[in-house]
Formats: C-alpha cells, structure tokens, sequence
C-alpha cells in the first residue's frame, strides 16, 4: 500500500492504545480541531478509509465485504482503531479485478451473519426490522480499507454549482474571521462519530460541523468558529423555533439540517426556518443541507429524494443547496449500508460525517471563478 494514501482525507489521525473515558475525551478535545478534509471520493483515485462491515450470507462458509471501487493494486485493512493491520492470506483474500473482499476461516477480522443483521421480532438491539444500536457499536465493526483506483472512477459527473454564498466566500478569501452556526439534528450534533462523546472511539473523528470548520479555516487562512446546535431527535418545527438563538450569535454562515425525523409539514417549516434566518440575518449566507437516507431494509429513498429537490428549490443567492442524499443513495448502489452508517438506522459513521462535509465544502471552493 502506497504511503501516500494515508491521510488523504483526513490531514491529521490520533493513534494510541485504547484509553479510559476521560483520557479519551481529552484526547478527542485535543485532535479533533487538527483533523481536515482533502479531496472528495468523486474527484480522488484514492479512497482512504473507507468502512467495511463483513456479513456471511446464509448457506456460505466465509464473509464477504464490498468496496465502492475497484481496486488498481493491493490495499491496507486495519482496525477501527488504525492501530493493527491485518494481513492477506491470513485475514482475507482478493481476487484482483474485483470489489469483493473474504475473510479467511482464521480471520480475525470480526464479521456478522445475515440472521444478526436482520435479528427476530422481540430480540435486543434492534430497531423496525434491523440490527441497531447506538455508541461504537458498529463502529468496532467497520474496518478501514485505503486503496487506489485509478481506472474505476466516481460514475456520476459531479457538475460545480453557481457560486452563491458570496458575502462569506468574500469574507473567507480575504482571511477575515467567521461565524458558522449548524442548526439540526442529531446527525449535526455529531452523533456516531468517533469523536463524539456517546461513541469515543479511535481515531476520534469530529462530526462534519467542526470538519467543515477545520477545513475552511485550513484552505482559506481565516479564523473559523463553530456552534453547533444539533439536538437528538429535532425537527424543522424545532428549528424555526431556534431561529432567535442562531442570531444571537451574529452568524456569518448558517447551517440548516433537518429531514431525519420529519413526517408532515416539512416544506412549509423549512420554507419559514431559511425566511426567518435571512430576514433576522441580513449579512449571513444559509446553507440547507438534504440529509442522508435511512437504512432501506424499511424505509426506501423517494422521500428523502424529494426533500432534496424541495430543498433546491429554496436556493437563491446567499443560499445553497448541500445534497448529501444524492451521492449517498449513489454510494449505496456498490456498499452495504451497514458499512456506512454508525448506527445501521438514520446516523452516519465517520465516513458518512466526511461525506457531508465534503458535499458542503463543494460550495466553496477557495478560488472565485473567472469573469471571462
């Protein structure tokens, strides 16, 4: 495995020996701010860190895993915690040419059966029809995969949207200090990245509010602060509810996401919320982010897809679209969506944060584009 890949997406990794809880909150505190983004999966030939949960089908002898892309030449699996690498032929095998990983019967890379992704009515850890827990749970499950891919590209042209948060970018590219506030739900609190403090776990990977932040303040030189709204369980009713305490804050940029935990009423509450941040905000840009898909074993994507393309509906300039369904759905055509989420329901692990980070730093890209 190539060395270069390591650190690709993230800029700065904590490694170590599992630590108590206090330890290991301090050591979230302590790397959190260093960690930010590189390129996106869709525009990258490495994909570094990609999750993988193992699963043996009913009627066979070894578990398999998928990857997203096809690998050029050999990869690097390690443990969630980065710390030990596993090794092929005694862990796993590849066949080259192919996006399907085995496991040895020796293997000590830990698998689950499709009986226990998919546990009886009545059994613990479960949510509708499917294994489910919060905390680090299916974090300890996912191990990381880096490889090159360099003739297996991202299969949809990812087109770069008009630029529109135009009073922040202003701001960003001359070095000025920002405010960014996130307003949302639990996925915007930060909940099953390994940074968070209901699921510490190594490499302590912040959620997307604070990488966006790191990111921004690393690319454009300025001073960028974070408050992070996010609350377990809110919806946009919530969050319009919320509006005078974001401009307390006198925001320069606003996050709003929500979607998750909406039934009725959604495009009206997100219509009011983006009105009433502008109206009380006159000098700040919005961001509406279209979140992720639940796990489709029991809910599929068509409204989440709608609330995508309502959402679009809203952009005007100084506000912008973050489509996270899209590529997400889009990842889902190759990868189990256990490999993905943090809590195999409605939360991403910390390669669903990356990605919403990434679908929202595509907004702003550090250079402005040419009046020719």
């Amino acid at each position: 495995m190539k060395k270069q890949i390591a650190g690709t997406v993230l800029g700065i990794l904590s490694c170590g020996m599992m630590l108590m809880a206090d330890d290991a909150s301090e050591k979230a505190e302590r790397s959190g701010p260093g960690m930010v983004l590189g390129e996106p999966l869709w525009r990258s030939q490495a994909s570094d860190r990609e999750p993988v949960l193992f699963i043996r089908e009913e009627g066979k002898q070894l578990a398999t895993g998928k990857l997203l892309f096809i690998p050029s030449e050999g990869f690097q699996i390690t443990h969630p915690d980065l710390n030990m690498r596993y090794e092929e032929g005694k862990d796993y095998t590849w066949k080259p040419g192919t996006n399907i990983i085995e496991l040895t019967l020796t293997s000590r890379i830990p698998y689950k059966t499709v009986a226990e992704m998919m546990p009886p009515a009545g059994s613990p850890n479960m949510f509708a029809t499917v294994l489910h827990s919060e905390g680090r749970f299916f974090h300890d499950l996912q191990v990381q995969v880096s490889y090159w891919h360099k003739t297996d590209p991202w299969p949809v042209e990812v087109k770069p949207q008009p630029e529109r948060l135009t009073r922040v970018l202003n701001k960003l590219r001359a070095k000025q200090p920002i405010k960014l506030v996130a307003l949302g739900d639990s996925i915007t609190q930060g909940f099953n990245a390994s940074g968070f403090k209901e699921s510490l776990a190594e490499p302590y990977q912040p959620a997307y509010p604070q990488l966006v932040a790191n990111t921004l303040q690393k690319r454009f030189g300025s001073k960028v602060t974070l408050v992070n709204f996010g609350a377990a369980g809110a919806e946009a009713g919530w969050g319009v509810e919320m509006v005078p305490k974001v401009t307390a804050e006198k925001p320069d940029l606003v996050f709003l996401a929500f979607g998750m935990n909406d039934g009725g009423g959604y495009d009206t509450k997100m219509t009011k919320m983006r009105d009433d941040v502008m109206a009380a905000n006159p000098d700040a840009d919005v961001v509406l982010v279209a979140p992720m898909t639940m796990n489709p074993l029991f809910a599929g994507a068509d409204g989440f897809l709608w609330k995508a393309k309502f959402l679009g509906g809203l952009v005007r300039p100084n506000v912008a679209l973050a489509d996270v369904a899209t590529p997400w759905i889009e990842i889902l055509k190759k990868k189990n969506f256990s490999d993905i989420s943090g809590n195999n329901v409605n939360h991403p692990n910390d390669f669903g944060h990356r990605l919403y980070a990434h679908v929202i730093l595509e907004l702003f890209p550090v250079t402005a584009p040419s009046k020719e």
